[in-house]
């Protein structure tokens, strides 16, 4: 099974120096767009990147990311109708 690719990043924010890791995340798995209206082919699962966490240093942001690995990836998954 191949894996897929985290696309998610660490950055510094500039107003206040502290790390935060952002990410893609589906619009449907964000509540913002209905998966009934996605199935239907009335509307289109798109992504937005999303700051999921922000800690005080790089190294703590990188270990939250190894740690929440699983549930980041999931979240900037597409939805889609099978």
């Amino acid at each position: 099974m191949k894996r897929r690719e985290l696309k998610a990043e660490v950055i510094e924010r500039e107003f206040d120096a502290a790390w935060q890791v952002v990410t893609p995340a589906s619009l449907v798995r964000l509540n913002e767009t209905s998966r009934e209206l996605v199935r239907t082919g009335e509307a289109v699962d798109l992504t937005r990147w999303v700051t999921v966490f922000v800690g005080k240093s790089k190294k703590e942001c990188d270990k939250w990311l190894d740690t929440n690995r699983g549930s980041v990836l999931r979240l900037s998954t597409p939805y889609e109708v099978a």
